[in-house]
């Protein structure tokens, strides 16, 4: 996953563009002309009702697309108030017309409350380590250094960490002091094994770092100028593949990509 998931972004979206629906919705089950229903809306409505139809899906959208534990709340949090929202409409106003409106905004509501509790989609906001999309941008170092003082093997570097692909037996949980000397200046920084990758081809260990002010300002010095020679790792970048066209395309021919999926 190279950015964040598409269908979190489409549900952001319609989340954020849901006042509209709200609009139409409510002129029709009232039979109020559009221009009709916004003044209703904004000169005549209840300022917390108002804000239960328009702020309230808007905020939801916006922490859909935050994905942050506390956001992931706040967010069933809003479905909650845009549930007792519709149940008062109904209350005020019981007919047929509103009852088949009020339950299909609960099969909506239920529907995607169901999708926030999929382990795959809780993942993102629970865990900061499926936030690739977040990660710092990496670049190829291949530079030979320390770890522990032993030699190590340095196969890329980013602000927040590296990847070492030789080097003592490390495990993970293990603090590491890593050395390199690289463009005239020497780097000394703390870390932690995050993880340790073990398949043929790709053995490895990576470290997150763990900055003093001093080690932040030489691990940028080298940042920067491995930026300045275009290192960047290129897979890393979202590609073609991570397009809105192809999620679509994958969603509607092969019914994958409603769900984020993620590799290591």
């Amino acid at each position: 996953m190279k950015r964040k998931p598409w269908s979190l972004i489409v549900l952001a979206l319609l989340h954020v563009f849901a006042p509209i629906g709200n609009l139409i919705l409510n002129a029709l089950r009232s039979g109020r002309t559009l221009p009709q229903q916004w003044t209703y809306w904004f000169e005549i409505l209840p300022k917390p009702l108002l804000l239960l139809y328009v702020g309230v899906p808007i905020l939801a959208g916006i922490f859909i697309y935050i994905c942050r534990r506390w956001s992931y709340w706040a967010y069933l949090a809003c479905i909650a108030l845009v549930l007792l929202s519709n149940l008062y409409s109904y209350w005020t106003s019981m007919n047929w017309n509103t009852l088949v409106v009020l339950i299909a905004v609960l099969l909506v509501d239920v529907l995607i409350v169901a999708y926030f509790v999929v382990p795959s989609v809780q993942q993102v906001y629970f865990d900061p380590r499926m936030r690739w999309w977040e990660a710092a941008p990496r670049y190829n170092f291949n530079q030979e250094g320390t770890v522990n003082g032993a030699k190590a093997f340095i196969k890329n570097l980013s602000q927040g960490g590296l990847f070492l692909t030789a080097g003592p037996e490390l495990a993970e949980g293990d603090k590491v002091d890593v050395y390199w000397k690289f463009d005239d200046h020497e780097t000394v920084v703390s870390g932690l094994v995050v993880y340790r990758v073990n398949r043929p081809g790709s053995e490895g260990w990576g470290v997150r770092f763990e900055h003093t002010n001093e080690s932040q300002r030489q691990v940028k010095r080298a940042i920067d100028k491995l930026h300045s020679d275009n290192k960047i790792v290129a897979e890393r970048l979202p590609g073609p593949e991570d397009s809105f066209g192809a999620w679509l395309k994958k969603l509607v021919t092969k019914g994958e990509g409603l769900f984020p999926k993620f590799k290591s």
